[in-house]
């Protein structure tokens, strides 16, 4: 170009326009500016004519003209002698070519040279030799080493880093260098920025806390391992690098400032670390990802050799196994990482594999067929799309993995080097293994262009044509490639792709036919299976596989399964939890999704086999043994309050377990008796009596899940036993009064002293032996009179009586009642004694036989039809009975009386819905005040009529003829089936639950718990308990078949409301009956 047509481009831009446009510059008026700007720093115009000549001819060959005469401006004005730098374009002809090409190739790279042009003249000159490792290592050692400040320190690093990855790249981008050459050389450079780094890691730490020594004395050794592509030598331009830290034995440091060898080593990983990873103003050296070590990021991050090794012998995983392929000692003693590259091998390429190996490599396997059928975005991905790098070397890995037991050649980190060595042993045919070299060179050469562009760690494609084709023009020169340059933006793009395509597709192919060559189908393999093994599985492979089960949300659940495979007790291992998960995957879905609500289900199964811990044994007992599992599952389904306790003392399993083979009730006398074993001796009864008490709860509960026992044998035993810790408790507390102060006495007629006798009254459910789960214990304490104690010994302090039975009820009341680190007991009732809560929690029985002869209340007759003596003396126990029965009995009838108890009824059924079990109409207050009237009026006349169980009084009353025996099977009905409910409902949802949930789903599940059918099934009652078939086999045949018919489009909430305004239904009709029967006005 001439100096007059230099001058008219440069005076005008509509001159200029056509121009710059034939040489493929898309913004030509910033392309303009640009040439002025470069005009007007001092260039001569000979210089200039120079420069744009050269620029005319290497602009339309480079991919983006626009970026690389931006970056060419701001380099002449960055440089202080603009003149030199276009001498030295006309010395060299090269020089401005090379440049532009750089320019438009990687900003990341433009930008270091446009702050560094020098970087740029001795690249040129020297030709971008390649030096030795020993040499790199050896200059970033001088000049770190001529250093003090650690900032200054992490800069010569970033810029040793910056400058040797430029040389790289310029060679990869204009000498067009080898995937190889590019990826050791990154490699190289990595390693030797670790190793120096490393020295002044150790350095700074050693000078805090003096050298580490072996307990012999002997100096500890410290390796850093990489793995992944650094680990075989094939580092991309911007990748993480894997690293894994490892020292040879524990010790400690030596000097006053003495630390732990661990925590000497951690400290150093740190510092290194930050050397590696700190944000400077020239950015990072390497962001370091240490995921790869045992036990990921929730591992330490360093360990022993010894500790590391038992890690992956114990619980090393096939994913793991994997990642060792690849692993390398960069840093520190390479002995010492040698060693333990050979102590793995082993562990690595196993000669045999086991099944627990060939289930998770089949997992592995249906992975990577999936991912290869996946559509869409995948195809813009270059390393984890369809046929991408990943898919190659995941293969790659899993042939080295299945055959590197035997054919040891093929143990090499890097990939291209496991390619070569597979073909040679055959494992790979020689079209396969030219498909998958020519497809890794292409892919990673694409991925190298995309990640140099602005040094970021990318993969995806572009997306629109020109930035496609500017990706084309980047990957040459190729011989393989067509010269994209010369052709339109289209064409390129569209013939990329085409290629892009074509190559991925092959790889795909090749997968296809190296995996199911591997392994043969197994028709028995279940996806479900997959989740066990896979690592990370996508959304939509959860969502696949879960979708399909009745859980709300199958991410959550998916979270919830991946916990189950995870092994807490170190010498079990992963890899047999998770084989034995996975065995009873199939099993447990189908399980769980019979259950009334299979997300909470999981839950608790996840919380009570984390509280068990050895999930492994847990698993394998269930894959030997269905039944443990269709028990546990019942468990985790049906009462929150149950799992609850287990979750608290999971050493209780066991017990469990034992009680369910004997398959019997225990009696009062066994749980005495074992009580009193455990409490004999203990200086601290509290914990013995929580965990008594909570055993025996849950072994009560689960009994009454699985239908093993009626309502009646479950109230039963749960009375018995809050008699016994009761009881226990009384006696401990009084032998503790009775060290303090002596025996309670009183004076006989003969005025000689005797002890007062006492007596533990209880009322309510606890009286009539019918206690439910959280029940209250309602508890009068009584004694005979008062006097004084006669202390054990004479300089020991009295009291009276009424002082110590006071303080007595006040400390049984406390040991029951306050909450501890243990939790509660049970809560303790003293609201029916004389007066309630503004009387004493004591009295003497006249006292309280006079108050409830001269002022006690209809209401409190009846409280007492329920009174029982579970503690005292006979004799003491004869005076209170008799006492009962003249204060209940004694007095006369008139059924004035049932109208005061009907309208007591009536007022305490205002407040409460029909949802009200307990207090609502037709609900268990009806039976209860039935049966109380009736014992009030004929309780005089038989024995039999003062008893405290109110199933027990329904059935004397029929047999009495009190009530027909029609009226007593209805309210005997009634009352079991609102106890039923009530049980669960308290055991569902661990608080006292009085009332119906009103939300359909847990309505739902209350039915479902309760045995009821869903849409599906044919039968229209409950089930799996024997009070429940019972129930149903009482129902007239055509009910029955009714309920039968219905239930088959409805659901088990409707069946089971239907059931229940039945069974209400007829109490509160039979409560009117017989209220205006015995009573004066018409109800």
């Amino acid at each position: 170009m001439n100096a007059r047509r230099l001058r008219d481009i440069l005076d005008s831009y509509e001159l200029s326009e056509p121009w710059l446009r034939s040489l493929r510059i898309q913004q030509p008026q910033r392309a303009h500016s640009n040439l002025l700007s470069i005009a007007k720093t001092g260039i001569s115009l000979d210089l200039l004519e120079v420069m744009i000549g050269q620029l005319e001819e290497c602009l339309p060959k480079c991919a983006d003209g626009d970026m690389a005469l931006n970056n060419l401006d701001r380099a002449i004005a960055k440089t202080r002698s603009p003149l030199s730098v276009a001498a030295m374009f006309d010395r060299d002809p090269t020089a401005l070519s090379i440049l532009i090409q750089l320019f438009s190739t990687s900003q990341n790279f433009a930008e270091l040279i446009i702050h560094h042009l020098e970087y740029f003249d001795e690249l040129r000159i020297t030709g971008s030799t390649s030096p030795r490792p020993e040499t790199l290592l050896a200059q970033l050692r001088r000049e770190v080493n001529a250093l003090q400040e650690s900032d200054a320190i992490s800069l010569t690093i970033r810029r040793f880093c910056q400058f040797h990855q430029l040389r790289i790249g310029y060679a990869d981008i204009i000498r067009n260098a080898s995937l190889e050459i590019v990826t050791e050389q990154l490699s190289h450079l990595a390693d030797v920025i670790v190793q120096v780094s490393l020295d002044v890691a150790l350095k700074r730490v050693t000078e805090r806390h003096g050298k580490p020594l072996h307990l012999d004395q002997q100096p500890t050794q410290f390796s850093v391992l990489a793995m992944g592509k650094l680990g075989g030598m094939e580092l991309n331009y911007s990748s993480d690098i894997d690293l894994l830290f490892l020292y040879d034995k524990d010790g400690q440091t030596e000097g006053p400032h003495h630390i732990s060898n661990h925590e000497f080593f951690d400290r150093v990983g740190r510092e290194l670390i930050k050397l590696l990873s700190d944000h400077t103003e020239l950015g990072q050296a390497y962001r370091v990802d240490l995921r790869l070590r045992p036990e990921g990021s929730d591992g330490p991050l360093t360990r022993s050799f010894a500790s590391t090794c038992h890690y992956y012998d114990v619980m090393g995983q096939t994913w793991e196994r994997q990642a060792m392929i690849k692993v390398r000692t960069i840093a520190g003693s390479q002995q010492l990482g040698q060693t333990f590259i050979r102590r793995l091998e082993p562990w690595i390429y196993k000669r045999y594999l086991g099944f627990t190996e060939i289930n998770e490599i089949r997992s592995l396997k249906r992975r990577i067929e999936h991912r290869t059928h996946k559509q869409g975005e995948s195809l813009l991905e270059v390393k984890t799309g369809i046929g991408g790098i990943r898919d190659i070397e995941f293969a790659i890995q899993f042939l080295q993995l299945l055959n590197g037991g035997d054919l040891k050649n093929i143990r090499c980190g890097n990939t291209l080097d496991a390619i070569e060595q597979l073909q040679k042993s055959g494992c790979l045919t020689d079209q396969e293994h030219h498909i998958l070299i020519d497809g890794y060179r292409f892919l990673r050469k694409v991925e190298h262009r995309l990640q140099i562009m602005f040094g970021l760690q990318t993969h995806r494609l572009p997306t629109s044509d020109a930035e496609l084709t500017k990706l084309a023009i980047r990957m040459i020169p190729d011989e393989k490639l067509p010269d994209f340059a010369a052709m339109e933006i289209p064409q390129a793009s569209s013939k990329f792709r085409h290629i892009y395509q074509h190559k991925t597709q092959l790889n795909r192919k090749i997968l296809d036919h190296l995996l199911h060559e591997a392994f043969t189908e197994d028709p028995s393999l279940e996806p479900e299976v997959d989740l066990i093994f896979q690592p990370a599985p996508d959304i939509e492979t959860i969502n696949s596989t879960l979708g399909q089960f009745p859980f709300k949300n199958p991410e959550d659940a998916y979270h919830r399964f991946s916990l189950l495979a995870q092994e807490t007790v170190p010498f079990l291992g992963p890899q047999r939890c998770k084989h034995f998960l996975a065995s009873i995957m199939p099993g447990l879905l189908r399980a769980l999704s019979a259950t009334p609500n299979p997300d909470l289900t999981l839950l608790n199964l996840e919380k009570v086999s984390a509280s068990i811990g050895g999930r492994t044994i847990l698993w394998e007992l269930f894959s030997f043994n269905p039944a443990t599992m269709d028990l546990f599952i019942e468990l985790c389904a049906s009462s929150q309050f149950l799992i609850d306790i287990l979750i608290q003392n999971p050493g209780m399993i066991d017990d469990l377990m034992d009680s369910l083979v004997l398959n019997q009730l225990r009696t009062i006398e066994d749980l005495r008796t074992e009580l009193a074993s455990l409490c004999h001796k203990a200086e601290d009864p509290k914990p013995i009596l929580h965990s008594f008490n909570n055993k025996e709860i849950l072994r009560i509960g689960v009994r009454d899940i699985l239908g093993k026992d009626s309502i009646e044998d479950t109230t039963r035993s749960l009375s018995d036993l809050a008699e016994v810790i009761l009881i226990q408790i009384a006696e401990q507390e009084y032998q503790t009064l009775q060290e303090r102060w002596g025996d309670p006495t009183v004076s006989d007629e003969s005025c000689s002293l005797r002890p007062c006798p006492w007596c533990l009254l209880v009322l309510g459910k606890f009286g009539g032996r019918e206690l439910t789960y959280h029940s209250d214990l309602d508890v009068i304490f009584l004694y005979d009179s008062d006097g004084t104690t006669h202390p054990k010994h004479p300089r020991d302090s009295s009291t009276t009586n009424f002082h110590f039975f006071s303080e007595l009820a006040q400390r049984i009341t406390r040991s029951c009642s306050q909450l501890s680190i243990y939790g509660k007991l049970y809560e303790i009732d003293l609201r029916l004694r004389p007066t309630g809560q503004s009387g004493s929690v004591c009295v003497p029985l006249n006292e309280f036989q006079n108050y409830h002869q001269r002022n006690g209340e209809l209401w409190e007759r009846q409280a007492l039809t329920k009174a029982r003596c579970i503690y005292g003396d006979n004799a003491f126990k004869k005076k209170v009975e008799k006492s009962l029965f003249d204060i209940c009995y004694a007095a006369p009838w008139n059924d004035e009386l049932a109208d005061e108890i009907y309208t007591m009824r009536k007022r305490l059924e205002e407040s409460r819905s029909e949802r009200n079990i307990k207090r609502g109409k037709g609900g268990l207050v009806d039976v209860e005040f039935i049966v109380q009237m009736l014992q009030l009026k004929y309780g005089h006349l038989s024995q039999k009529l003062r008893v405290s169980n109110t199933l027990e009084i329904l059935h004397v009353l029929g047999h009495q003829k009190h009530l027909t025996l029609e009226q007593v099977q209805h309210l005997e009905q009634g009352y079991r089936f609102l106890r039923t409910v009530e049980a669960r409902l308290r055991m569902q949802h661990n608080i006292v639950q009085n009332d119906l949930p009103e939300d359909e789903d847990s309505l739902e599940q209350l039915a479902k718990q309760l045995g009821y059918p869903t849409n599906n099934d044919a039968t229209g009652a409950p089930h799996n308990t024997m009070e429940r078939q019972t129930d149903l086999e009482k129902q007239p045949k055509s009910q029955t078949e009714d309920v039968a018919n219905k239930s088959v489009i409805e659901s088990a909430a409707t069946v089971f409301l239907r059931k229940y305004s039945h069974h209400r239904t007829q109490i509160r009709s039979l409560f009117l009956e017989l209220f205006r029967r015995h009573g004066t006005t018409p109800t």
